[in-house]
């Protein structure tokens, strides 16, 4: 066999925990520490030199910190359990323990060991597996009172990962299990990622940033930014509820602004495939499924305010890699509002707009569809604007403060191009189904009267 195989070997097994420990004495042990008695011994053992330092009170527990990398650091009355901190900051590796931490079943086990780095804060992976091989090959900062839980961080930033865990992050059962495990980067902000799976294998290849107070919830931020695709910015607050935003930008780009994407499914699998993407404003998308799907293959951008309420943006430019939709500040509010909008189609939705129940469902849903500012704000009003479905799809405008009525501009353009001008169908069924049997066009401030134009048949 080869000098170079060979040490390839030795450094696979020492990286598997698998070669027997060196006698050291040059270790730094406080008060009450590793059994009480002189080191190395069933407490405590020493991979290179011992240059090490532990603190008063742990590592007490028969196994809990054998196989130290050199340059460790232990605070007091941590690492105490049964191979609690086995193996940390072995084999090139770094490890610093903070005070009253990694006290549980390998709550710590080769952390920063294989060449990595991990900083763990006081207070912090104090349940069963907590932090397990996190910062193993890659590097894992961890603040005060974070990733508390049964495998709260389990096997973080391992393998090339880099993640940075804000104070009082990462709460729970698998919270963020896995996170920026393979490669990936993860940056989680203060107080994130709560209740079980919450952030599990977020930025496992790919890249998170999670805001301060955001994705609470049983699954709320599962798989977000997953592949080296996927990317996710999640701003403070937003993302909480019961699968919020459940794997969105998985592998392609979600944004997602402070305060948004709240309640079941609010946001989940949003910008979801590689050619998908969505950006989401601040306090927008609030709701059961308000914004599920947005943007999973095409382009979704949707302004501060915007689409609240049950389905409002339901699966818009959801299924294909061509739709688009822009929806402005304060519009799509109301119970499936603008559902389906650009589901295969483009549409613009101006400022103000679509906001009552079904007023803009299936706009543009395969065709094009332009909404002005303040339009469309009535019972069914703008409902299945260029909905047809043909080669190149129809095209519908409505201008500025148009089709404000119950079903005002119900089926316009639905399967010929039509055109609204500014201030005009502003009434009950005004201009019903104009557009509906050939091609035609409302000028300004017109139709203003009940079914004055309605071309229905």
């Amino acid at each position: 066999m080869s000098k170079l195989n060979k040490i390839i070997i030795v450094i696979a097994l020492v990286c598997f925990g698998l070669l027997p420990v060196t006698t050291a004495r040059a270790a730094k042990i406080g008060k009450n520490s590793c059994g009480g008695t002189d080191v190395p011994n069933a407490y405590c053992s020493f991979e290179g030199t011992g240059d090490v330092t532990i603190g008063n009170d742990s590592c007490n527990v028969e196994g809990a910190c054998l196989n130290l990398g050199d340059g460790v650091k232990i605070g007091k009355n941590s690492c105490n359990g049964e191979d609690a901190c086995a193996g940390i900051g072995s084999a090139g590796g770094e490890a610093m323990i903070g005070n009253d931490a990694c006290n549980s079943y390998q709550a710590c086990s080769y952390a920063g060991d294989c060449g990595g780095s991990v900083k763990i804060g006081n207070d912090s992976c104090n349940q069963y597996e907590a932090c397990y091989a996190a910062g193993s090959g890659g590097m894992a900062e961890i603040g005060k009172g974070a990733c508390n839980g049964y495998d709260a961080c389990y096997s973080a930033a391992n393998s090339g990962g880099s993640i940075t865990v804000g104070d009082g992050a990462c709460f729970g059962y698998g919270a963020c299990y896995e996170v920026a495990t393979s490669g990936g980067t993860a940056v989680i902000d203060k107080d994130a990622c709560h209740r079980e799976y919450a952030c599990y294998e977020a930025a496992y290849e790919g890249r998170a940033e999670i805001g301060r107070g955001a994705c609470k919830g049983y699954y709320a931020c599962y798989g977000v930014g997953y592949d080296p695709t996927g990317s996710a910015e999640i701003g403070r607050g937003a993302c909480l509820g019961y699968y919020a935003c459940y794997d969105a930008g998985y592998y392609g780009r979600v944004e997602i602004g402070m305060g948004a994407c709240k309640d079941y499914e609010a946001c989940k699998e949003a910008g979801y495939n590689a050619t998908g993407s969505a950006v989401i404003g601040k306090g927008s998308c609030l709701g059961y499924e308000a914004c599920i799907e947005a943007g999973e293959q095409g382009d979704a951008v949707i302004e501060d305010k915007s689409c609240r309420g049950t389905y409002a943006c339901y699966e818009v430019a959801y299924n294909d890699s061509s739709a688009s939709i822009q929806v402005g500040k304060g519009s799509c509010l109301g119970y499936e509002a603008c559902c389906y909008a650009t589901y295969e189609g483009q549409a613009v939705i101006g400022k103000g707009s679509c906001a009552k129940d079904y007023s803009c469902y299936d706009a543009g849903y395969y065709g094009s569809a332009t909404i002005g500012d303040k339009s469309c704000n009535g019972y069914y009003a703008c409902y299945e604007l260029a909905d047809d479905e043909s080669v190149n799809g129809v095209s519908s405008q409505v201008g500025d403060k148009s089709c404000n009525g119950s079903e005002a501009c119900r089926e316009v353009g639905d399967d010929f191009n039509a055109t609204i001008g500014a201030g005009s169908c502003n009434n009950y069924e005004a201009c019903y189904y104009v557009g509906h049997t050939a091609a035609d066009s409302i000028g300004d401030k017109q139709c203003n009267e009940p079914q004055e134009c309605s071309d229905e048949t």
